[in-house]
């Protein structure tokens, strides 16, 4: 009985390793096809884009990318959603785990970084095409992006409280170590490196040298460090002062 039960189950698992192959083929393939169609859209434009022009580029005919995606709208449209979950997903990640400000940042800064790093065009086209919205009917990729400036933000502010982060403004704190990172799509080749653990690691070092607090500006108690700290406060709200109703 159990030869005969093996016997049955061997064409069983055999078809399950074929479709496991041929989704896993599939994927690749998707994967190339948003990866080239991303970049001739960001360099282009999406409506100076075709189908064939696509299939130029891979080598391929366009017939066979039919095969994949029904046309450029459901390309764009699924850039825009894979975007939108692997951003989320990155902030998520950064989320696990204890530490202060600065090791929270460390963590957000390099999951942001880590997306774009892998797909650059992808992020090109988003981050610089209206189309994208056109495309964001249920308001998904919006809502990523408010997603992450707060998840920014709150981690400068919780910074900013405790002593860990110098005094600064923390909106502008916010979208310097965001353009940081966006910026990234625009420069950074995976070819041709450095790698991408690297570019993250320096990125982050640089987000957190530009709010990390100096020395002498943490949280003291000693009467010179509570009176360096309230002259700080005294010029961070003069510089930052609403000016005065005549």
């Amino acid at each position: 009985m159990s030869t005969l039960l093996s016997m049955r189950r061997e064409p069983v698992a055999a078809a399950d390793a074929a479709d496991r192959s041929a989704g896993l083929r599939r994927g690749l393939v998707e994967a190339e096809i948003l990866d080239e169609a991303a970049r001739l859209f960001a360099a282009r434009g999406f409506a100076a884009t075709s189908m064939q022009d696509i299939a130029d580029a891979l080598g391929s005919s366009r017939p066979a990318l039919y095969h994949y995606f029904a046309g450029k709208d459901e390309i764009l449209k699924r850039l825009v959603e894979g975007l939108a979950e692997g951003t989320r997903r990155a902030v998520a990640d950064a989320a696990l785990g204890g530490g202060d400000a600065e090791a929270r940042l460390d963590r957000l800064v390099r999951a942001l970084i880590a997306p774009i790093a892998a797909a650059p065009s992808r992020f090109r086209l988003i981050l610089t095409s209206d189309l994208a919205d056109q495309f964001d009917a249920d308001g998904d990729l919006s809502a990523m992006r408010r997603e992450v400036v707060q998840a920014v933000a709150t981690i400068i502010g919780e910074g900013l409280d405790s002593g860990v982060f110098r005094r600064c403004d923390k909106t502008v704190a916010t979208f310097a170590i965001l353009g940081m990172i966006n910026w990234v799509a625009w420069w950074y080749q995976p070819s041709r490196g450095p790698q991408m653990d690297e570019v993250a690691a320096a990125l982050a070092e640089m987000a957190l040298a530009s709010v990390r607090a100096r020395p002498g500006e943490g949280s003291g108690t000693s009467v010179s460090a509570v009176l360096s700290a309230i002259r700080r406060d005294l010029d961070f709200l003069e510089r930052n002062a609403l000016p005065q109703e005549p």
